[in-house]
């Protein structure tokens, strides 16, 4: 049943690709330069894994399999639609844009929340294997609301997005504000209440950016709804050889309040090698005794060719119970 649904699944992205493309091939230009033929995107990514805390399931997966297809609509309004295939099929994206002017534009749909410049990436550029904890348990990924519908830091909402004080190559100001249903991927919401999220970037100088974030909402159904509050104000210096990223994220979940931090650096010692080191702390409640996990990362990034990257990362953990693990993950990511 599951192999049904997932060829199912893929033979309608499939079918919905070509059928834009053709609807959409006769009016390939309107004399504006805008291409109006959609594009068909994808990822596969594979990984081999040895987790100590589960030495009874290591060995091979398929972590990731995406599928989706963008383009134009108008010079002013373009589409994103994609999928996931790995593990449950389930919808990521699928939002329209209308690119009114650079400083205010609009984006309705499914998509990403605006909350934490690390969460706003994607696997095809994420310097490490593995997202830092409070990143996931902050941001939908792996939140710690425990609602299922929280997967990939994605809801359904309206967004406006825009920047200001252009430069001859970057932007010093850039903003996104949404109003989102709260409640995760392709679900509907089921109380009165609208989240709303927001993230602003500074740049002084085309390498260096600073962002806060903050969101407001709750979860769960009407009567029985819980707080889900975050903050996050970040760092990054990216230049053609050295990256780095720290960040600080703040949580008010239900009765719990959490805190968490991670720094990366990632330095281009060769075209196609990048080793990075990543350091991470999650405190899941501020009261004495409360659960807390540090990670320590070292990896290697290798991109031999274009759309391919190969990432190698070891990560210790340390928890407040003395308790250690060790993970090692071996993944290539090809997108297209």
């Amino acid at each position: 049943m599951r192999m049904r649904k997932l060829r199912v699944a893929f033979a309608t992205t499939v079918t919905l690709a070509i059928g834009v493309t053709e609807t959409l091939a006769a009016g390939k230009s309107d004399g504006t330069g805008t291409d109006y033929m959609p594009r068909v995107t994808g990822m596969v990514n594979l990984r081999y894994a040895y987790d100590e805390a589960n030495k009874d399931a290591q060995g091979f997966d398929v972590r990731r399999v995406r599928l989706g297809v963008r383009g134009n609509l108008h010079k002013k309004v373009d589409y994103v639609m994609q999928a996931e295939y790995a593990g449950s099929v389930r919808l990521l994206d699928a939002y329209l844009r209308w690119k009114l002017r650079p400083e205010i534009n609009f984006q309705v749909g499914e998509f990403k929340i605006p909350y934490s410049q690390e969460a706003l990436g994607g696997p095809a550029n994420w310097l490490s294997t593995e997202l830092p904890t409070a990143v996931s348990k902050l941001n939908g990924y792996s939140d710690l609301s425990g609602q299922a519908s929280h997967k990939n830091g994605r809801d359904i909402g309206l967004m406006v997005y825009g920047s200001a004080i252009h430069k001859e190559d970057f932007d010093v100001l850039r903003y996104r504000l949404g109003v989102f249903n709260g409640n995760g991927i392709n679900v509907k919401d089921d109380n009165r209440k609208k989240d709303v999220a927001a993230m602003l970037w500074v740049s002084p100088v085309r390498q260096l950016s600073f962002t806060g974030s903050y969101y407001s909402g709750s979860y769960g159904p009407k009567g029985a709804d819980h707080v889900r509050n975050r903050a996050s104000a970040g760092v990054e210096w990216k230049d053609a050889k050295l990256m780095v990223r720290s960040e600080y994220l703040w949580g008010h979940t239900s009765f719990t309040r959490q805190n968490g931090v991670y720094a990366q650096v990632a330095y281009r010692v060769h075209r196609v090698v990048q080793p990075l080191l990543s350091y991470d702390y999650m405190k899941y409640d501020n009261h004495n005794g409360a659960p807390y996990e540090h990670n320590l990362q070292v990896g290697l990034n290798v991109e031999p060719i274009d759309y391919l990257r190969i990432q190698a990362g070891y990560i210790h953990s340390l928890y407040n119970n003395d308790q250690h693990n060790n993970l090692a993950t071996l993944q290539c990511v090809l997108t297209w």
